[in-house]
């Protein structure tokens, strides 16, 4: 089945942005204090861009977990420093799908820190380039360890620090893709989209079964990735042809978008916005970095009263 932007909301505001804006612009030391930060996956590229952002915010301290051998070539320690040298790093190796380990960091960011104002959840597995069926059991074995086993394993030891917090709620945000709203074309994969589906139906029951906690899966935009770099050279660097969707399905057409076109910052930037103010309406949905964040507050009673950005079954 082809992809539109229809069915991948890639157009739920009518502006949409490729980097960081006036009304998401990180303000310098705009969080409260303290705050404190816990990263699961964070390297280079995505995750350690909402670090930074973290960071030129004010985060108190910001907990990274990642595996030992990005953690020894990751630019993130130095790039702190010079963002804010007050924020405190504290920067882990772990394997996100072992119970032990994961237990483990989270014992070691209570000892440290005492608690946690926001999780986020940004360890990710793409896995060999395919449209259709998984390239191998292990690829889609892996993509599932990693992007759900890892979601559950982190939110079930990290919850009681977010908990134990001065304001005894916080955040838990997953990083999602609208991969997930794919079944066929550019960037289909199917180990990571249906991990990236359970990702967000993850999301969805723990921001029931957690009404206090705000939760929400989030698209980071299309960026350029060393994870990524799987995909063909002509995709990675090039054009991609989309179906472009008017008011009705037969005035579609073809035309050709940048495949990547994201500023990495721009993730970072968006869940900085989002969790300054406590929009519990828009907690337990999927949310984009691309969308315009003025449009998408302006929404907020249809989005409240038709239940929007969760996942349903067309009946």
């Amino acid at each position: 089945m082809a992809t539109n932007t229809d069915v991948m909301g890639l157009r739920f505001t009518a502006t949409t942005h490729h980097a960081p804006y006036s009304a998401i612009s990180v303000k310098p030391e705009s969080l409260p204090s303290p705050f404190n930060v816990c990263i699961i996956g964070a390297s280079r590229d995505i995750g350690a861009n909402i670090a930074y952002s973290f960071a030129i915010a004010g985060a108190t301290a910001i907990g990274i977990c990642a595996p030992q051998a990005e953690i020894d070539v990751s630019p993130i320690p130095s790039k702190l420093r010079e963002l804010n040298d007050s924020t405190r790093l504290i920067y882990l190796p772990c394997d996100v799908t072992i119970p032990s380990e994961v237990e483990a960091f989270a014992s070691k960011i209570l000892e440290a820190l005492g608690h946690i104002d926001v999780l986020v959840y940004n360890a990710g597995y793409f896995g060999p380039w395919e449209t259709r069926t998984a390239s191998t059991p292990h690829d889609f074995s892996t993509a599932m360890d990693v992007n759900c086993k890892g979601l559950y394993l982190s939110a079930h030891s990290m919850i009681p620090l977010l908990k134990r917090g001065p304001r005894a709620s916080g955040a838990v945000i997953s990083i999602c893709s609208v991969g997930m709203h794919s079944t066929g074309g550019p960037g289909a994969n199917t180990a990571y989209g249906i991990s990236k589906l359970a990702q967000c139906r993850f999301i969805e029951m723990l921001a029931a079964t957690e009404p206090d906690i705000f939760t929400a899966a989030i698209h980071p935009g299309n960026v350029k990735t060393e994870m990524g770099k799987v995909t063909p050279k002509e995709i990675f660097d090039g054009m991609i042809p989309y179906a472009c969707t008017g008011s009705l399905l037969k005035d579609s057409k073809l035309m050709l978008t940048v495949a990547l076109p994201d500023d990495p910052s721009l993730c970072g930037s968006f869940i900085v916005w989002l969790i300054k103010e406590r929009r519990m309406w828009l907690s337990g949905r999927y949310l984009s970095s691309n969308w315009d964040v003025d449009e998408l507050t302006s929404k907020e009673d249809q989005i409240v009263r038709e239940d929007k950005l969760k996942m349903r079954m067309v009946w």
